[in-house]
């Protein structure tokens, strides 16, 4: 993987998983964890931005932040449906491409899992 940034939550495309046009899925990579906590994001980086833009529009459309200035959506948590129309990452995950890296999730995690797959409710 590759570190986009390093914080405490960074992402990272991930080269073992490019697909034929060199195009790489990008993760959510939790280092503040003891065993980092990977979440995939966006089959690749247009993808990502694309997401994380839309992301920000639901934030400060958000009656809570346009009322206080504080956040109550945090990426990737509160977009789920918005990762979900990444058909390509849908498709990655439900391909179990990802598992490798998010073997150190819990319950919260695989149920965020199956909301972006569109298997759990």
């Amino acid at each position: 993987m590759v570190p986009f940034a390093s914080y405490v939550y960074t992402y990272a495309t991930v080269p073992g998983l490019a697909d034929g046009w060199g195009r790489q899925p990008v993760v959510q990579v939790n280092t503040y964890e003891y065993e980092p906590l990977v979440m995939p994001v966006a089959s690749n980086v247009d993808r990502f931005f694309d997401s994380y833009s839309r992301f920000l529009e639901a934030l400060v459309a958000d009656p809570y932040y346009q009322e206080t200035g504080e956040t109550s959506l945090v990426f990737p948590w509160h977009a789920t449906d918005i990762l979900a129309r990444d058909e390509r990452l849908v498709e990655l995950m439900r391909a179990g491409r990802f598992d490798m890296l998010m073997r150190n999730g819990d319950d919260e995690e695989r149920r965020w899992a199956a909301r972006v797959m569109g298997t759990q409710g």
